[in-house]
């Protein structure tokens, strides 16, 4: 949902804050976990890390063999939370965009290549060397591959957000509560005088002999 709040942002539909906002208050979520949970584990382990060695105490031992490992994971989940945010903030200021581009391979794998033999162009020349054949057609393999991973990517990308509006029509009909108002018409009054006298009452009497 949040792709397709960002893709209506410039036709003047809501954003993605909205949207989320919108669905936290749907699937009856309180409050949202504050930002800096992310970055009190790994800075828990190099906090421990430097005071073993202020204190010349060895962290290499069979007590601490989960330290690395720890470490190594939890820097990863860091890192790849602050991509998500940095990305999610360049969509939603309208820094990238998609376009027809990248959904065709013909169109997107000239481009890529003329930019990438332009970029290790000045790369070589910066190192003080030269373009070789074989480093041309290097860049122009690798751009294929690119291009053709990234029009992929993008087709996949355009089909969740096409079905963005189903999918968020259904979890708000499964998530929200709704009370529903059932009008009822007032009953005629033989029917009221009935169910509050009684059937006994208004028994046919039997016929004269």
């Amino acid at each position: 949902m949040c792709f397709h709040a960002l893709s209506n942002r410039s036709r003047g539909g809501p954003g993605c804050r909205g949207t989320a906002l919108a669905f936290a208050k749907a699937s009856g979520v309180k409050k949202s976990l504050p930002l800096w949970f992310g970055a009190v584990i790994p800075s828990m382990l190099v906090g421990h890390a430097a005071g073993y060695a202020l204190s010349g105490r060895p962290l290499i031992d069979a007590r601490h063999g989960w330290f690395a490992s720890a470490l190594e994971n939890s820097s990863v989940a860091l890192i790849a939370l602050c991509a998500i945010l940095v990305a999610c903030a360049l969509l939603y200021a309208g820094f990238f965009k998609q376009t027809r581009i990248e959904r065709s391979l013909a169109q997107l794998w000239p481009r890529l290549a003329i930019a990438q033999i332009a970029l290790f162009a000045a790369a070589e020349s910066a190192e003080g060397l030269h373009l070789t054949p074989a480093g041309i057609l290097t860049q122009i393999a690798t751009a294929l591959c690119a291009a053709y991973l990234l029009s992929l990517f993008s087709r996949l990308l355009q089909s969740c957000i096409a079905g963005t509006d189903e999918a968020e029509r259904y979890l708000q009909r499964l998530l929200q509560e709704v009370a529903a108002f059932v009008c009822r018409e007032s009953a005629p009054r033989s029917v009221t005088l009935f169910a509050s006298a009684g059937h006994s009452r208004f028994q046919r009497p039997p016929p004269f002999a």
